[in-house]
């Protein structure tokens, strides 16, 4: 049976957390069963912090979801807006997240328990000597436009070849659907961002948070009153990652280098605009101070990458 909980149900359990600068607070969603290896369970809490909050770059051992759930900030030099979507995989550095000016709260998801963040650069060295590991990281923002009473949407990007996957549900007032089948993943969280979720004779109103596992298969689930709107996210499994391709293509005269932390991509022929690197920037040519807009990484951490 889907581990669930609403914000109604663990709200008593905020807590205020010493910061050395801002305000932040976590809330507990999902909680261990007992007689049962916790290792094997999910993770589910509330990140909120005031506009002072700021996490230093780090990484975690496991895969992991973010989802942002009010206010904005920015992870890395990414915006991030209510809904957005991160995932990570397993020993990829990302951030800074800096806290908005309205502040930021955001739900922490893993499919399994993890000993905790692990911050750069004091744990670099640890960082760099897993073996094959294969980082990787993306924000993707889901769309909750109806085309009818049921309506799901993969996401486009945030997906892979062990099962990883997302997608967006909008439910009509009292419709049924069966959610994306998690069998072929690690588990799977779904998240009730807007209206409620019937179960078991009650209604679970935004925000809910829910687990499914992977051999617990798809789960039916019926909206509320008001409708529903939900993410899913369905974890990759557990098996070894393939290594990454290093043949990256490129335009021709140009090269492209790698972040040697979270595999982040610098390509000459495009630049970063955004950045103020125009397109055509040669590697020697971008500010010595530039950091990598995933992790903050120095330029020292790139490596020129195989070319196509």
């Amino acid at each position: 049976m889907p581990q669930i909980a609403s914000y109604d149900d663990v709200k008593a359990t905020r807590i205020k957390r010493d910061l050395p600068k801002g305000l932040g607070w976590r809330t507990d969603f999902l909680t261990h069963p007992e007689g049962v290896d916790v290792t094997e369970e999910p993770m589910g809490f509330l990140v909120e912090g005031n506009h002072e909050r700021v996490i230093r770059p780090h990484f975690h051992e496991n895969d992991q979801f973010q989802v942002v759930m009010s206010g904005g900030g920015v992870l890395g030099k990414h915006k991030l807006s209510v809904h957005a979507v991160h995932f990570s995989r397993a020993y990829t550095p990302y951030g800074p997240i800096n806290f908005g000016a309205e502040g930021l709260g955001f739900l922490t998801l893993r499919a399994r328990k993890d000993p905790g963040a692990q911050y750069l650069p004091d744990a670099r060295e640890k960082l760099v000597s897993v073996p094959q590991r294969a980082p990787w990281q993306i924000t993707e923002t889901p769309d909750f436009t109806p085309t009818g009473d049921v309506t799901v949407r993969p996401f486009s990007a945030i997906k892979d070849e062990r099962g990883l996957a997302a997608y967006s549900m909008s439910l009509a007032p009292n419709a049924t659907a069966t959610t994306p089948d998690p069998s072929q993943s690690g588990g799977q969280h779904i998240i009730v961002t807007k209206g409620s979720l019937a179960f078991n004779g009650r209604d679970y109103q935004a925000v809910t948070v829910a687990f499914v596992k992977s051999h617990e298969g798809a789960w039916q689930i019926t909206a509320g009153s008001a409708g529903l709107e939900a993410i899913v996210l369905n974890y990759p499994r557990r098996e070894a990652v393939a290594a990454n391709d290093a043949t990256i293509a490129k335009a021709p005269g140009y090269r492209v280098w790698q972040c040697a932390l979270c595999a982040f991509v610098y390509d000459e022929s495009r630049g970063m605009p955004d950045e103020g690197v125009a397109a055509g920037t040669r590697w020697e040519e971008v500010p010595e101070n530039w950091t990598c807009p995933d992790c903050s990484a120095s330029k020292s951490d790139f490596q020129m990458s195989v070319v196509g």
